[in-house]
């Protein structure tokens, strides 16, 4: 991580990662620089093109909760165009859609608006500089993060494990990532299956729930290590990229905190990797390009996305 100006804190995490590190509002997605866009050009092979978010729709994981309405669409008009000459007809339709970015069902990317720790956002700047409901988000939204075109690795976590999916509430730890060591290069992505999309849906209210995000499979905290070792530019999975209950005592969502409020990393959410899965099940070479591009929503604290994988 050469250029880090690294600072002692006197509570979890006990220092500062990357702050400091760059001049704009793009964290990690810096890293993405030309010669991992032509990692990721390189790539490709069977230039086949996978589309890895799933149709919008209402949370279909917490029910009666904060997400309840995250979503919601309206077909406006549908018929014959009102304007223009009779003797020309033209028909049209229109609609518009609602949604809450944060939820656990859209595939979304976060800007470091979304989370802060002690009262800090990335880079150390007071969280309430950064983000309040009197002035909106002020700096770190998610217009700052741009687009990334990249080279991805694909990381089958289950499949490592000769499973169908990860239980949910079952981490993926570091031993999952380092497989991958020999070959990640500053900037590129990792995109990492749990299965989320097979696996049961554990929910608040069940027995089975041990958080109140029910149970899902995410990163271990100490995943974090090699994630800021590596340098890579941004991690999106298939879940909430935490792993819910919480693997340490220290912080209750550590996968954001660390990545998003220290590394200055954006995680992506909620992808739909089961295609990808099975396309990538027989090929040794586990990397594909992998683009993304948040909707240029001022002041939004992260934008619904649907990342394209070309393989």
């Amino acid at each position: 991580m050469s250029g880090q100006k690294t600072e002692t804190l006197e509570y979890w995490p006990y220092r500062t990662f990357n702050w400091g590190r760059w001049n704009n509002g793009r964290g990690t997605l810096n890293l993405a620089d030309a010669a991992a866009t032509a990692r990721g050009i390189n790539s490709v092979r069977a230039h086949e093109v996978l589309t890895l978010g799933s149709p919008l729709r209402p949370d279909d994981v917490t029910g009666e909760t904060a997400y309840d309405s995250d979503y919601s669409y309206e077909l406006l008009r549908a018929g014959k165009y009102e304007f223009g000459p009779a003797e020309d007809p033209v028909f049209e339709a229109g609609d518009r859609f609602s949604i809450a970015t944060h939820g656990m069902t859209n595939a979304h990317i976060d800007a470091f608006s979304h989370v802060g720790h002690h009262g800090r956002s990335f880079n150390g700047d007071a969280f309430d500089d950064v983000v309040s409901m009197d002035k909106g988000v002020k700096r770190y939204s998610v217009v700052d993060l741009g687009s990334l075109v990249t080279r991805a690795w694909f990381i089958d976590v289950p499949a490592q494990r000769e499973l169908d999916f990860l239980k949910p509430g079952d981490p993926v730890t570091p031993d999952d990532l380092r497989r991958f060591a020999d070959w990640i290069e500053p900037g590129d992505a990792l995109v990492i299956r749990t299965g989320r999309f097979s696996a049961p849906l554990v929910r608040p209210d069940s027995d089975e729930a041990q958080d109140d995000h029910g149970n899902w499979s995410g990163l271990h905290v100490d995943c974090v290590e090699l994630l800021a070792e590596w340098d890579v530019a941004t991690v999106a999975t298939d879940g909430p990229g935490d792993n819910f209950p919480s693997t340490t005592e220290h912080c209750s969502v550590p996968i954001h905190i660390l990545t998003e409020a220290y590394l200055g990393l954006p995680l992506i959410h909620h992808l739909d990797l089961e295609t990808l899965a099975k396309r990538m099940r027989d090929r040794a070479d586990k990397s594909f390009l992998f683009t993304v591009a948040p909707l240029q929503i001022e002041g939004g604290t992260g934008s619904p996305v649907s990342p394209v994988a070309v393989l």
